[in-house]
């Protein structure tokens, strides 16, 4: 999983220059949460000042994604809390109730979706004032 970050980190880096929101390293504390349900981010619009960690928590019952519609960030799959190897509804990942963090630095409108489930609505966005 750490090698995972650092490359994703390397990427975005990489990708996002200076105008568009970066990730960051380790897990400092989040400023906001957003839970993911059954097919919904909740919130579905969360506003936050620049600079704000956001962190996405998976409490469904597979696996989800919190992937920017502008290819700003990707957190992968994220598996739902379970224990090991018993996984309510495959395909789950390793890492039971996983979380994914991003900073957002720059203002901005953010929206995003899960890559699995965004044909049945599960779309949000993040609002980001200066």
């Amino acid at each position: 999983m750490r090698a995972r970050s650092l490359v994703f980190t390397v990427v975005l880096a990489t990708a996002c220059g200076g105008s568009s929101p970066t990730g960051g390293g380790g897990n400092p504390p989040p400023g906001a949460s957003v839970n993911m349900l059954e097919y919904q981010f909740s919130p579905e619009t969360l506003r936050v000042a620049a600079g704000t960690i956001v962190q996405w928590s998976n409490g469904g019952t597979t696996d989800h994604t919190s992937t920017s519609d502008a290819s700003g960030w990707d957190s992968g799959a994220l598996a739902p809390p379970h224990a090991p190897n018993s996984c309510p509804y495959p395909p789950c990942g390793d890492v039971p109730g996983a979380t994914f963090q991003f900073r957002f630095v720059n203002a901005g409108t953010y929206p995003y979706h899960c890559s699995f489930h965004s044909a049945l609505g599960m779309k949000g966005v993040v609002i980001v004032s200066p």
